[in-house]
C-alpha cells in the first residue's frame, strides 16, 4: 500500500513537470520594444553628430553608431552614408544637409524607422520591408514619405521648407495633415512611381496631393541634388533596374489577365503599348540623369566615367549596362491619361490663381498696414512739432509774465478780466466773466532745531480747460540739496495717492542744482483734476544751512483728452523765487 502511494506521488510529480514544460512551450514570448542603431558606413568632408538630448556636436567617423534622437549634419562639399537596421536601408546625405534619426525601434515583430529631414538632399534605398508591421518614413517640414521598398530622392530648402521628392524605383506614398479653420484635421495622400516627382511649398498648399505629382524635371533635379546624391543614384543602377523589372512584370501580368488596377496614381497603364513606353523611360532614367550631370558640369566627365564603370560592374546583362552614347530621351507622355491630365491642369491653374489672389490680398493688407504706420508716424511728428511750438510759446509767455510780476514788486495779480473785443483789463459794465490765471508758488516750513526744512509747492486756479492730469515742476537752487531719500508719497491736497503716482530727482551741473518733481494720475478712466484756489502740490524734505533762494525754472502741465495725454499750453504766473534762512546747525 505504501509503495502504491509513492508510485502515485511520483506519477503526479512527473505529470506536473511535463505539463509545465509544455506550458512554457505554448506561452508566446512578450515582444518588448527594443531600440536599434544606425551606423556611419562612409563619409567625406565635414560631418558632425549631435547626440539626442545633448547640446554639443562631435565629428563623425566610420562605423560610428547612431541612436534614436541623434542629428546628423554635413558641411559644404561633404557627404555621409548611413546604414539602418543591419543594411535594411541606406541613406546618402549630400552637402549642407541636416537629418534627425527620430525613431529606430522594434516592437510587435515589426521594425520602425523614421527620419526627419530639415535641410539638404538625400538618396534613400530601402529593401522590401519583410513584415507587414515594418515601417519606414521620411518626414519633411511639408510632407511625410512612406515606403515599403524603394529608392527615391528627397530635397529640402532650408530657408523656405519647400520639398521635392522624386522616385527612382518602387513606389512612395506622400501624405500631409492640415488643420482646418474649425480645428478639425484633413489628411491627404498620393502615390508616386519611378520617373515621377512631387513638389510642395507648404502642407496646406492643396487638399488633393495628386495634383502636384508630375513627370520628373531632370534639369531641376540636377540643380538641386548634390554631387554625392547623384553619384549614389548612378551607382545603384543594378538595384534600380531589378526593382523596376519587377514592377514591369507585375503590370504586364495585370494586362495579360485583363485586370486594370487603379492604384490612385497619375501613372496610368492600360495596355502593353503604354507599358512598353513606360519601360523605356525606366531603362533610360539613370542615363539621362548622368548625361545632364555632365552637361551641367555637376560631375566632371572623367569622374562620371569612373562612376559608370563602378555601376556597370554590378550589371551582368551587357544590354543593361550604362552607356551615355546609347541613352534615349524620356517620353513625358508615357503612362499619362490625356483626359485626366487635362482636368489636372485645369485644377492646377485654379490652384495657382487662388495662390496668386491670396498673395495679392496679403500684399494689399501689408501695404495698408505700411500706409497706416506711415500716417501714424507723420501724425506723431506733427504732434511733436505742435507741442514743441506750444511749449516755446508758453516759455515766452512765462518769461514775459515773470518780468511783469518783477516790475510789480513780485505781486501776482489774482485775476484779470476781459471779453471779446475788450482787450486786457476789466470792464465792469461789459458783463464778462473774470478770467482765472493758473499759478504756481513756493513756501518753506523751517525746522527751528536743524538745517532741515520742507519746501512747499502750491498750485492755484488750474480750472476749466486748464484742469490737469499731471504736472511737472522744475526747481533751481545752488545749495545742499533735497533730503528725500526715496520719492516721497504724495502728501499734498491735489492728487489722490490711490489713483496717482509721483517722482522726484535731482540733476546737478556747474551752476545749479535742478530738482524735478512730477505727479500724475493713472488708470484706464482717470479724470482731469481742477485746482480751485490755492492748494499744496507736495512738501519736499530738503536741507541747507543759511540763506537760500529757490526759484521755479518751469512747470509743465498735461491733461487727458479722450485716450491721449496732451500738453496744456496754459498761461500761468509764478512766484519766481523764495528766499529764506534756515538754522545753521544740523543734527
Amino acid at each position: 500500500m505504501e509503495l502504491s502511494k509513492k508510485s502515485s506521488v511520483s506519477l503526479f510529480l512527473s505529470f506536473c513537470l511535463v505539463f509545465s514544460l509544455i506550458s512554457v512551450l505554448l506561452v508566446k514570448p512578450v515582444d518588448a520594444k527594443t531600440v536599434r542603431v544606425a551606423v556611419v558606413a562612409s563619409l567625406s568632408g565635414d560631418v558632425t553628430i549631435k547626440k539626442g538630448g545633448g547640446s554639443k556636436s562631435y565629428d563623425a567617423y566610420e562605423s560610428m553608431s547612431l541612436n534614436q534622437g541623434d542629428t546628423v549634419y554635413t558641411g559644404e562639399g561633404s557627404s555621409v552614408t548611413l546604414n539602418l537596421s543591419n543594411g535594411d536601408s541606406e541613406i546618402t546625405l549630400g552637402a549642407n544637409s541636416e537629418i534627425n534619426v527620430s525613431d529606430l525601434s522594434s516592437s510587435d515583430g515589426g521594425k520602425k524607422s523614421k527620419l526627419k529631414v530639415w535641410a539638404g538632399s538625400m538618396w534613400v534605398k530601402v529593401k522590401s520591408l519583410a513584415g507587414s508591421n515594418d515601417e519606414f518614413e521620411v518626414e519633411t517640414p511639408t510632407a511625410v514619405m512612406g515606403v515599403r521598398g524603394t529608392q527615391f530622392f528627397v530635397g529640402v530648402d532650408p530657408i523656405t521648407g519647400k520639398i521635392k521628392m522624386a522616385v527612382g524605383a518602387g513606389n512612395v506614398s506622400a501624405s500631409t495633415v492640415t488643420t482646418n479653420a474649425d480645428s478639425t484635421q484633413s489628411f491627404s495622400i498620393t502615390y508616386l512611381y519611378p520617373t515621377q516627382q512631387i513638389s510642395l511649398d507648404s502642407r496646406d498648399e492643396t487638399k488633393d496631393l495628386s495634383l502636384k505629382v508630375e513627370f520628373i524635371d531632370i534639369d531641376k533635379f540636377i540643380e538641386e541634388a548634390s554631387r554625392e546624391v547623384i553619384q549614389e543614384l548612378i551607382k545603384s543602377k543594378a538595384a534600380i533596374d531589378k526593382e523596376n523589372d519587377a514592377f514591369i512584370a507585375k503590370k504586364s501580368k495585370e494586362i495579360a489577365d485583363g485586370k486594370f488596377v487603379d492604384d490612385q496614381t497619375s501613372l496610368v497603364i492600360k495596355d502593353q503599348a503604354e507599358l512598353d513606353k513606360v519601360k523605356q523611360n525606366l531603362d533610360n532614367l539613370i542615363g539621362n540623369i548622368a548625361k545632364k550631370a555632365v552637361a551641367d558640369k555637376k560631375i566632371d566627365k572623367d569622374d562620371m566615367n569612373k562612376i559608370i564603370d563602378e555601376a556597370n560592374k554590378k550589371i551582368s546583362d551587357e544590354n543593361r549596362k550604362l552607356d551615355l552614347n546609347k541613352v534615349k530621351e524620356l517620353d513625358k507622355t508615357a503612362g499619362v491619361d490625356a483626359e485626366k491630365e487635362k482636368q489636372k491642369l485645369m485644377e492646377l491653374q485654379k490652384l495657382e490663381s487662388e495662390k496668386l489672389k491670396k498673395k495679392q490680398e496679403e500684399a494689399k493688407k501689408l501695404d495698408e498696414v505700411k500706409k497706416k504706420l506711415a500716417a501714424a508716424l507723420k501724425a506723431l511728428e506733427d504732434e511733436k512739432a505742435r507741442l514743441a511750438a506750444a511749449n516755446k510759446a508758453a516759455q515766452v509767455k512765462q518769461t514775459a509774465d515773470a518780468e511783469v510780476i518783477l516790475k510789480n514788486g513780485n505781486k501776482a495779480p489774482e485775476t484779470t478780466t476781459g471779453g471779446p473785443g475788450t482787450g486786457s483789463g476789466s470792464d465792469p459794465g461789459s458783463g464778462s466773466e473774470p478770467t482765472v490765471i493758473p499759478a504756481v508758488s513756493l513756501g518753506a516750513t523751517l525746522d527751528p532745531n536743524s538745517s532741515n526744512f520742507n519746501l512747499d509747492i502750491y498750485l492755484s486756479d488750474f480750472v476749466n480747460t486748464n484742469d490737469i492730469y499731471g504736472v511737472e515742476v522744475h526747481l533751481l537752487y545752488g545749495f545742499g540739496g533735497a533730503n528725500y531719500g526715496n520719492a516721497p508719497a504724495i502728501n499734498g491736497e491735489i492728487f489722490n495717492s490711490a489713483t496717482s503716482a509721483d517722482n522726484i530727482s535731482e540733476h546737478i551741473d556747474a551752476n545749479n542744482v535742478e530738482l524735478i518733481y512730477t505727479a500724475t494720475n493713472f488708470g484706464s478712466q482717470p479724470n482731469n483734476i481742477s485746482v480751485v484756489g490755492k492748494k499744496k502740490l507736495a512738501s519736499i524734505p530738503m536741507y541747507g544751512a543759511g540763506t537760500h533762494t529757490i526759484k521755479v525754472g518751469k512747470i509743465v502741465a498735461v491733461r487727458k483728452n479722450g485716450s491721449s495725454v496732451q500738453n496744456v499750453a496754459v498761461p500761468y504766473t509764478i512766484n519766481p523765487s523764495i528766499t529764506f534762512t534756515a538754522n545753521n546747525s544740523r543734527p
